[in-house]
């Protein structure tokens, strides 16, 4: 990756939400962290160290930028049809030592009306939330 393409990238992980906004690119911010506990409900982490965080995501590729998550390779941007439908991207990561796998899921809900965009990350038993333009 050249300099300027570097330093672009940059740029896009710290420039807040409502400065930055680009029809390649997702600009989003955490808002809840938590973990489906064992009982199945859900534990919001109140003083998360994720919340606030944000990350880029590139729409065509489905990579991401910045260190909200641990580093997912080979993401598959699942295509959608039309406006009323979710992006979503999934990442397959083989567990070691095992035939299993280990599967993430980002979903933004672009078909919400306005700039601002839901999303949740799914990671095994982690739920992350928030906002993407």
């Amino acid at each position: 990756m050249n300099r300027l393409t570097t330093l672009f990238f940059m740029a896009a992980v710290v420039a807040p939400l409502q400065a930055y906004a680009d029809p390649h690119f997702y600009q989003c911010q955490v808002m809840s962290d938590a973990y489906i506990k064992a009982d199945g409900s859900l534990d919001v982490l109140r003083d998360s160290p994720r919340v606030g965080e944000k990350f880029t995501v590139i729409k065509g590729t489905g990579e991401v930028i910045g260190d909200v998550m641990d580093a997912l390779n080979n993401p598959k941007v699942i295509p959608s049809i039309g406006g009323k439908y979710s992006y979503k991207v999934i990442w397959e990561q083989k567990a070691e030592g095992s035939g299993g796998a280990f599967v993430d899921y980002l979903n933004i809900d672009e078909f919400v009306k306005g700039k601002k965009k839901p999303f949740g990350f799914f990671s095994g038993s982690l739920l992350l939330t928030g906002l993407c333009e």
